[in-house]
């Protein structure tokens, strides 16, 4: 879960700073309104504006000397750079927040923020990937949260390191371990951050699933898909990827393709929003730099090692564009020289030397039969119907889906659905390269002709199977084409 841990207790104290107006300065005041409206905004997945206004808010409160609001307004702009995945940036401006929390007197002020500090070390640990390194981090926020001597206005807090302790041993394969932290997690009662149980049923489903209990995991998941307190994009993605595992792993695959297709819809969306709220906050970061450039001209060698590292910096991105540029041609032609090549060098035929034991029960005639239907069914193009599926693959070729796909599996070295899109995006890279008119289509005609139901599903595949997206493979067979 990707939640504002600093931003709500900012929620909470925000309000009642600014009803002590008396006590309160101009610029101090400023900055509270500004944190606060971001803190709607986050709330409402405006990534963008809400890390614009979050910046705003810490160049003036960097003018005061409230050590609490600096503090907390550093620690919302790190978990910004978390839910970015920007860690470095995340670890740069935590450790601000740390500094400014060492100021202040200890109190259940001092204790919370510590608490928070180590849910976010956490949170930066789990993206790395290092599970026990967040895990213990996690359980030190807990401790901090359990000392605090008015411990309900930070019950969503102490819940909330309860939910990550579990799933950080979710990740360590210690599913007893997680499991008792999440059902822990889930009878705290928190009226006012409902939305956490939804995150704490997603994160059981996983436990399921690892158990093999696929349909507890399918229920704990509609449970929170169906709930109107979901809201968080990213959440309700990794919900429909955990729906369309467990129903593929049930053998659904109607379900399956459809919580799939949800979940590549979904991922696209997402991945926009943070790339728009990506380029905010390197403005805002850029627009400090200025100020600082600006207090400092009078120093030559700063604006000599600044022009040096923009010299370093836009070299590098011309190698880089380089470099990108030479593996799309040459991601071009390894595609292009599989297409011009002869049918029996691209035909893919795996054999493993040690055949898994759950195609050991297929008969070798049946087996040799299957492999030759196959053969015909590449030839006649049957693939590119969108309605295609294994079911009606298996009629086609008079035998059943368990054969098939084991045959698919053993011989062409992938699953069934992987197989089919491969064959559609060969099919489609040989009608781009061999007629001009091809060229010439949008993206979401050529999705449409190899049998893709969806613009980002084909874009996705394509780019999966030759390297390169089908925009660039339009422009180099274009170019292919003029220079002959």
């Amino acid at each position: 879960m990707r939640y504002i841990y600093l931003v709500i207790l900012l929620s909470g104290t925000l309000q009642a700073q600014l009803s002590s107006k008396e006590t309160m300065g101009s610029a101090e005041k400023k900055s509270i309104e500004l944190a606060t409206q971001a803190i709607e905004l986050f709330k409402k997945n405006d990534l963008k504006k809400s890390t614009e206004l979050l910046f705003e808010a810490k160049e003036i409160a960097e003018t005061t000397r409230n050590y609490e609001l600096t503090a907390k307004i550093y620690g919302s702009i790190a978990h910004q750079y978390i839910q970015l995945k920007l860690n470095d940036k995340a670890k740069e401006y935590l450790q601000k927040a740390i500094t400014e929390v060492n100021k202040l007197p200890e109190n259940d002020t001092k204790i919370t923020l510590k608490g928070l500090s180590y849910l976010d070390l956490g949170n930066i640990f789990f993206d790395e990937k290092k599970y026990e390194a967040a895990n213990s981090n996690y359980k030190r926020s807990l401790k901090q949260f359990q000392l605090l001597s008015r411990p309900e206005p930070s019950v969503y807090h102490y819940r909330r390191s309860l939910y990550n302790i579990g799933r950080s041993f979710s990740f360590m394969k210690k599913n007893d371990s997680a499991e008792f932290y999440l059902n822990k997690a889930l009878a705290v009662k928190d009226l006012k951050n409902r939305e956490l149980k939804l995150y704490i049923y997603n994160a059981l489903a996983q436990v399921y699933s690892d158990r093999g209990f696929t349909q507890r995991a399918v229920d704990s998941l509609k449970v929170a898909l169906l709930d109107p307190q979901l809201q968080d994009a990213e959440l309700k993605t990794e919900i429909y990827n955990n729906l369309a595992k467990n129903y593929r792993l049930q053998g659904n695959y109607k379900e399956y393709f459809a919580y799939n297709e949800k979940y590549i819809n979904a991922t696209e969306s997402v991945k926009e929003k943070e790339l728009s709220a990506i380029n905010t906050a390197i403005n805002a970061e850029q627009k400090d730099f200025r100020s600082v450039i600006s207090r400092a001209d009078q120093n030559y060698r700063r604006i000599l090692s600044i022009s040096a590292v923009l010299a370093i910096i836009f070299i590098g991105a011309i190698i880089y564009l380089i470099l990108k540029r030479k593996r799309e041609i040459k991601a071009f032609e390894l595609m292009t020289s599989k297409l011009t090549a002869l049918p029996s060098e691209t035909t893919e035929k795996k054999i493993p030397s040690q055949p898994k034991d759950k195609t050991d029960y297929i008969p070798s005639p049946v087996e040799t039969e299957i492999l030759s239907r196959l053969e015909k069914f590449e030839a006649s193009d049957k693939y590119i119907n969108p309605k295609l599926n294994i079911a009606n693959l298996a009629v086609q070729l008079a035998t059943n889906t368990s054969y098939l796909s084991d045959v698919i599996n053993k011989y062409k070295g992938k699953n069934f659905n992987t197989y089919i899109n491969g064959l559609r995006i060969r099919y489609i890279c040989d009608k781009i390269y061999n007629n001009p008119d091809y060229q010439k289509y949008k993206i979401s005609y050529l999705a449409e002709e190899c049998g893709f139901t969806s613009h980002s599903a084909f874009t996705t595949v394509f780019k999966n199977t030759t390297g390169i997206s089908p925009s660039i493979f339009l422009r180099e067979a274009a170019k292919k084409r003029t220079a002959n």
